[in-house]
């Protein structure tokens, strides 16, 4: 079993292959700064999401760069260190991430985490500066991308 550690401090921070999957890990989202989109989350930003989460009700997927494409799946999601922490599985058995995703993550070419979900208008407190805080996001996939929002 091969271990790779990247200290970029971007998204994906651990890497472990097995045999047909390997595991990922790192945080998908830092807390109370404006991240590229000018949004602000914080731990209770996401407490509907976990009632769903710890109740088996709602896992989100694992998708690259927001899409449908699935590359594996959502091991493990928890608020850590100031920021949402997020322990996956690639599926190596998937073409796209034996051919593509896992060259370009063991290569540091793809090294983050996004996150996808829902915030309702209601949820929505618009500062001065053209931030936001999201009081209630409903995370509904994790995306492995080149570019994330959140630069952190």
């Amino acid at each position: 079993m091969k271990n790779k550690i990247y200290l970029n401090g971007l998204g994906i921070t651990k890497i472990t292959n097995s045999d047909n999957l390997v595991n990922i890990e790192g945080f998908a989202a830092h807390f109370g700064t404006p991240n590229l989109n000018r949004e602000i989350v914080n731990a209770d930003s996401f407490n509907d999401f976990f009632e769903l989460y710890n109740a088996g009700k709602l896992v989100p997927r694992l998708n690259y760069e927001h899409s449908e494409q699935l590359l594996g799946g959502i091991d493990n999601l928890e608020i850590k260190d100031n920021g949402l922490y997020v322990q996956a599985h690639l599926n190596k058995n998937v073409k796209m991430v034996s051919d593509t995703i896992l060259p370009l993550i063991e290569s540091n070419d793809i090294s983050s985490f996004s996150t996808e979900g829902f915030i309702d208008w209601n949820d929505i407190v618009e500062y001065e500066d053209g931030s936001y805080y999201a009081k209630s996001f409903m995370l509904t996939g994790v995306s492995i991308v080149a570019t994330p929002a959140d630069p952190n």
